[in-house]
This record gives structure tokens, sequence and C-alpha cells, in this order.
């Protein structure tokens, strides 16, 4: 995909081209995007959810990846813009880390992204941040943020509130093949490489829970990995 929108001349030309490319139609439902989006030379995956009205449990359902490769980060943000245009999601996280954090200062500052209004919706998560997750006698309770997305999608997928697809075989193989590690401090280390699915899902399950609420702060971990184990089961 890199190559092709490389060789469009004119913002629109791209635009025109990825809007072909993406052939999104519009859907019922409340939908949550979620992005891990790399560098030039790394896969970027966009991830929608889909909540149908009507459901007792309104489980989440993937009904939407987009797989792109070797795509920077202005033809990315023309890309998320494009699902706000057919979804009109409730919101979508995307990870800070790589070119995210370039992304959303596109999507939120430049002239041509105006109209979607995405500051409200848009959120930029930092995986090794903190989140707060509850309040107890005035106090803030948080945890690290990468925990907590894992363990949204845990809950979810054991209480069948999370579909994935099962056409997709590679978004099987990487939830399946995900691990972590315990460092010497008792923190999570998760398994780096084949993983930019689950970290896509990881931020559309976490701007789903806090719909409009972001409340991360920047931790940089000190980790030692000692031992392995499975994350979804």
């Amino acid at each position: 995909m890199g190559e092709t929108l490389t060789a469009c001349e004119t913002e629109e030309e791209a635009f025109d081209r990825l809007e072909m490319l993406l052939n999104l139609a519009p859907q019922d439902g409340t939908f949550w995007v979620g992005g891990d989006l790399g560098y030039t030379n790394d896969p970027t995956e966009l991830v929608v959810l889909r909540e149908t009205p009507g459901e007792e449990k309104r489980p989440a359902r993937l009904v939407l990846r987009v797989h792109m490769e070797h795509v920077a980060y202005p033809h990315i943000a023309v890309a998320i813009g494009l699902l706000e245009r057919y979804y009109c999601p409730m919101g979508i996280g995307v990870d800070n880390g790589g070119n995210g954090m370039a992304v959303v200062q596109e999507l939120t500052t430049l002239d041509k992204f105006r109209s979607l209004e995405l500051g409200p919706k848009l959120h930029g998560y930092d995986f090794g941040g903190m989140v707060t997750v509850a309040e107890k006698d005035g106090r803030l309770l948080k945890k690290r943020t990468k925990e907590h997305m894992t363990s949204l999608i845990n809950r979810a997928l054991q209480n069948r509130e999370l579909l994935l697809p099962n056409n997709d075989r590679e978004i099987e193989d990487q939830f399946a093949a995900h691990t972590y590690t315990f460092a010497s401090n008792n923190n999570v280390v998760y398994s780096k490489g084949n993983d930019h699915i689950v970290d896509a899902v990881r931020c559309a399950m976490l701007v789903r829970e806090r719909e409009r609420c972001d409340d991360i702060e920047i931790i940089v971990p000190n980790v030692t990995p000692v031992m392995a184990d499975p994350i979804f089961w």
C-alpha cells in the first residue's frame, strides 16, 4: 500500500486512492477504533469494533482490520479520518509511541481534518504509563496502562463480550502467540514483535472503557524478564 500512495502526486489523489483501497461501507451500530501506528518501515494495524443495538450483552465484534505497510504518518492520518467519516466511532484510541503522536497532532491541528472535530474522541495512550481504574476512600487507584488494557481483553474474551473473526488467521496467530514475563520488580513485561493487532485491540478496548476520559501518566519502567507465560486463554 505504501508504494501505491507514494506514487500519488496530490493529497486529493492520495485520499481517493485510500478510499478506494479501504472500500468502506457505512453500518449501523456503535463503533470504536483502535490503532497501532508503526513507523514507515513497520506495519500499522487499525481495527474497528462494533456493538450491535438490541443485543443483551452488546458484545464488541471486530468487524474490520486494516493492515498497512510502508505507509507514512500523513497517510495513516487520512486513513483514520476515513474511518471517522464512515463509522463515526464513539472513540478512537492509538498507541502514542512510534507514529502515534504525530498522527494525533495531524488529526487535531490541521485544517483539512478540522471538520471531523476529533479532539474530544481521539486519544493517544502511553503503554508505559498509568491509568486510573477506580476511586476508593478519596484515593485514585491506578494500574499500568498495558496491563489494564490486557485485562480488559481477557475479561471480555472470557465473557464472550469481545468477538474476533474466525476467518482471519493472523488475528488468531497473534493472540495465541502473545506472551508475558515477570520482571525482577514483579512488573509484567509483554513479548515484542508480531503483536501489532493485539496492541490495536488494546487501544480500542481502553478507549471503549474510558469513553471520553483520558487520565494517563508517563513512567519509564526498568525491567529484567525472568519468566514467560501465555496471556490469552
